[in-house]
């Protein structure tokens, strides 16, 4: 993660412990736990790291937005972190399917 300006930047390795999902018009919110692993001590003005992941009407993943105490904070995700939350999305698409059946 990284704050805006290239601060206080370092790459978590997130250990996913939980999701939410909301629906608000035709939007698909995602909200995301972890902790990240390899981080002792976050940086100044990051206490509660998650994510917000935002899919539009027709299920296409639009946004992932980092999120400090559940808010939109001035953090914004690494590519690779991206990759880590794209991939556990991946792995919630295909567990409510296995639930569906």
């Amino acid at each position: 993660m990284y704050k805006y300006g290239f601060t206080n930047y370092f790459e978590g390795k997130l250990n996913f412990t939980g999701y939410e999902i909301n629906q608000v018009g035709p939007w698909l919110n995602v909200y995301i736990s972890f902790e990240i692993k390899n981080v002792e001590i976050l940086p100044e003005g990051l206490s509660d790291p998650s994510a917000l992941a935002v899919y539009d009407k027709d299920g296409e993943l639009q946004e992932i937005i980092a999120h400090d105490e559940g808010v939109d904070c001035e953090y914004k995700f690494t590519d690779k972190e991206k990759e880590q939350i794209t991939s556990y999305l991946d792995s919630i698409n295909a567990e409510q399917l296995m639930n569906k059946e």
